[in-house]
Parts: structure tokens; C-alpha cells; sequence
């Protein structure tokens, strides 16, 4: 058997059987007898507590007592749960005689029948039930009795009756399924549950069942759409981090902007996208919006070096005053070898105070004495101050390990000073 329908038999079986077992409801009504109270307090503890076959001896007891059907019920599903379903069966098919007008006798017949994989007499029942009973839940059972039974198209009958009614999302899972699986109409297994998720209040599980369906089909967009409406719906931050995924699988980095921008989701990889693309004025916009609402300097270090980056091309006193003044708030507050290196390359590339540009780069590399470009910010702060030889041998630590233009410029700078120097 499959795990399919292993998994379908028991969730019927537990529609018709279980629910009820662990929220008992017993209606005693006028007392037949003086310990009538006291007995059924005794088999809902011995329920409750998981002693089934007492608790179904004590029903059967109340029963023969009382003639009264509700305990009947209770000795057909305590028998269940105890698994004793011989005679489980044994009381159903003479309640079901005795008392022909009673629903709940059938439902549990059903079960039983579909435990004991006599689908044919769960079938012949069920039919019985639905000519009083006409619920959802009749339907349903049907669809998953013709299920077992491979019907698929009759399967489909009932699932699709059942669904106009309640429109549930257990249904419509059922439905997608069966056409999915078993029918070959996949297209038509989306729509429904596309459409449902546009149009009623979806649980989880449809957003998941269609997410596994685009992913057999490799259907990219249809898994951005489908995690989108997760993300603005729950607010879950596995489903944001999904479609950033996804967006930037397909490479598609406005995508992602266009997502981050409108769902509020990870603000912080915004600004990383952003200065992927070398869009340094957004990425300062969105460092600036999130330093307002945090205080968190790291957000002003990052401005300070989204500002020079923007601007570098035609940086003025103004512009670098600016900047400094945001460096130095920022260190203020906190010795982040990073802002320490820019601030400090800053200082000394402009010649704007070469001296104290040295002393924030050797702070820097303290925290990381093995870094490349603080190496390269020392080197060329020696540079600055006329010091080649002292510059040379920094350089000569890393210059083999570095291809950056940047670097490159500055060793030959260095080299250039000593020449001119012999």
C-alpha cells in the first residue's frame, strides 16, 4: 500500500473515530440510576488516562443500564481505540439495525470498514449516509473511499461536490492531487489553487502544495509569486529569504530590489544589493533611513562611506567635511577596523591630516593585522610623509598577493619615490 493511502485511512478513520476519543462529550440527560454521575466520571478519567477497555466496559455497563444510544457510541469508539475491532464491528452492525436512523452508527461503520480495507461495504454505507446526510464530510469520505479504491473520476465527483459546499482547504488539497497525480491534469490543479489563494483565506498547506508543484515544474516565476504571497501574508522570514533566492538565482537584482523595496523585508540586504550594483546614492538613502529609526552608528559609517563613493569623481571641501564629520561620530562610538581604515585612507589620501590618517590605519590593524588594504592605507600614508623606504617594505609584505589597480598605483608610486630619491 501506498503511503498515500495509508496516510488517507487514517485520516478518515480519525474523521469518524479518533477526533472524538481525546474530547470526549457524553449527554447524560435525566439520570436512569443513582450512580449514573459517578460511573461516567469514572469512564472519562479511565479515557482520559488511556485505559480504553475499562472505560468501554463501564459504557457498555451505562448501556445496558440506561438503553441510552450515546453510550453505545462510546463502547463502539472505546473498542476502537482499544483495537479490538471484532467487536468493535460486532456492535456497529447491530446498531446499525437497531437504530437505522442514527448517523453517527454509520460514520463509524464506515471507519472500521475502511480500517479493515473493506472498502466495497465503507462504499455501500457511505452511499446509504449520503442519502440523509448530504454534508461535506459525507462527500469527502466518498472521494477518499473511491480514492482507495482507484476510482479517480468518481473520486473527483465527490471531492468536487464537497468543495462547492464548504470550499475547505482539506478538499481542495485532495482535488489537486488527485489531478495532479493520478489524472494528468496538472494545469488544471494549479488553477484551482492559484485561484484559491487569490480569492479565500488559504492555510499554509495550498501555498506549499503548489510550492512543491512549481518545483516539479521547474516553474521558477510561479515559486517568486507563490513565496511572495507567503511573505506578505505571514511575514515569515525563511519565506522573504526564499525569494531573494530565487531572485537572485535567475540574477534578476532589480527583482530583488523591487521585492526588498516594497515588502520592508531585510533592509540590510538591501543596502547590500545596492552596492553590489554600485548604486551608492540609494544605498545611502536606505543607511540614512534605517540610522533615523536605530540610532546604530554602524548605519552612519556606512553613509559616510556611501557619500565618498558617490562623490568620488568630484569630491570637494565641503563634501570631505561632511564625510569626516560622520567618521568621527562614528568612531566615537565605536573602533570598527573598517570605518578606522576608511576614515583613516581618507586623512591621509586627501592630505587632509596624513598623521592622524597612520595612527586610525594602525588601529585597524591591530583588530586585523593581516589585512592587505590596511597594509596598503599604512604603506601609502608613509608615502604621504615622504617615508618611501619605510612605505616599500610594507608593500612588499602583500604586493604578490594583490591585483588591485588601486594597490598596483600606489607600489608604483613607492618605487618611483625611491628612484628619485638615489
Amino acid at each position: 500500500m501506498s503511503r498515500y493511502s495509508t496516510t488517507l485511512i487514517f485520516s478518515i478513520v480519525f474523521l469518524f473515530i479518533g477526533c472524538s476519543v481525546k474530547t470526549p462529550t457524553v449527554k447524560i440527560g435525566q439520570k436512569a440510576f443513582q450512580n449514573e454521575d459517578v460511573m461516567i466520571i469514572t469512564a472519562l478519567e479511565a479515557q482520559r488516562t488511556g485505559r480504553y477497555k475499562d472505560a468501554m466496559k463501564i459504557f457498555q455497563t451505562l448501556y445496558k443500564k440506561t438503553d441510552k444510544v450515546n453510550y453505545l457510541v462510546q463502547v463502539a469508539k472505546m473498542s476502537f481505540v482499544a483495537k479490538d475491532y471484532k467487536k468493535t464491528l460486532a456492535v456497529l452492525k447491530n446498531a446499525v439495525l437497531k437504530y437505522p436512523n442514527n448517523t453517527e452508527f454509520k460514520k463509524l461503520l464506515v471507519g472500521i470498514y475502511i480500517k479493515k480495507k473493506k472498502y466495497d461495504d465503507a462504499q455501500r454505507i457511505s452511499l446509504e449516509l449520503l442519502q440523509k446526510d448530504k454534508t461535506p464530510q459525507t462527500l469527502s469520505i466518498l472521494g477518499d473511499i473511491y480514492m482507495l479504491k482507484k476510482s479517480y473520476n468518481l473520486a473527483l465527483k465527490y471531492y468536487e461536490s464537497a468543495f462547492k459546499i464548504d470550499n475547505s482547504s482539506k478538499t481542495l488539497l485532495n482535488m489537486a492531487n488527485l489531478l495532479y497525480k493520478y489524472l494528468d491534469r496538472k494545469q488544471e490543479a494549479v488553477s484551482y489553487l492559484e485561484t484559491y489563494i487569490r480569492l479565500q483565506d488559504a492555510d499554509e498547506r495550498v501555498y506549499f502544495t503548489l510550492i512543491k508543484i512549481y518545483g516539479e515544474e521547474k516553474n521558477i516565476d510561479g515559486l517568486i509569486s507563490t513565496y511572495k504571497e507567503l511573505y506578505a501574508k505571514f511575514k515569515r522570514e525563511e519565506y522573504g529569504k526564499k525569494v531573494i533566492e530565487l531572485l537572485m538565482y535567475k540574477r534578476d537584482r532589480r527583482g530583488a530590489i523591487d521585492f526588498l523595496e516594497k515588502s520592508g523585508y531585510n533592509p540590510k540586504m538591501l543596502i547590500d544589493i545596492y552596492t553590489s550594483m554600485k548604486d551608492f546614492k540609494d544605498a545611502y538613502k536606505v543607511a540614512q533611513k534605517l540610522y533615523k529609526k536605530t540610532n546604530d552608528s554602524d548605519y552612519l559609517g556606512k553613509m559616510a562611506i556611501y557619500q565618498y563613493e558617490e562623490n568620488k569623481d568630484h569630491l570637494n571641501k565641503k563634501i570631505l567635511l561632511s564625510i569626516s564629520k560622520k567618521f568621527e561620530a562614528v568612531l566615537k562610538d565605536r573602533q570598527d577596523p573598517l570605518y578606522l581604515n576608511y576614515y583613516g585612507y581618507l586623512l591621509i589620501d586627501h592630505n587632509l591630516n596624513v598623521k592622524k590618517g597612520i595612527k586610525l590605519v594602525k588601529l585597524a590593524l591591530k583588530k586585523e593585522p593581516e589585512s592587505i588594504f590596511y597594509l596598503d592605507s599604512l604603506a601609502w600614508g608613509y608615502y604621504k610623509l615622504n617615508k618611501c623606504q619605510k612605505a616599500l617594505v610594507i608593500m612588499k609584505k602583500f604586493i604578490n598577493e594583490n591585483d588591485e589597480p588601486e594597490v598596483a598605483m600606489h607600489y608604483k608610486k613607492i618605487l618611483h619615490c625611491l628612484k628619485e630619491k638615489k
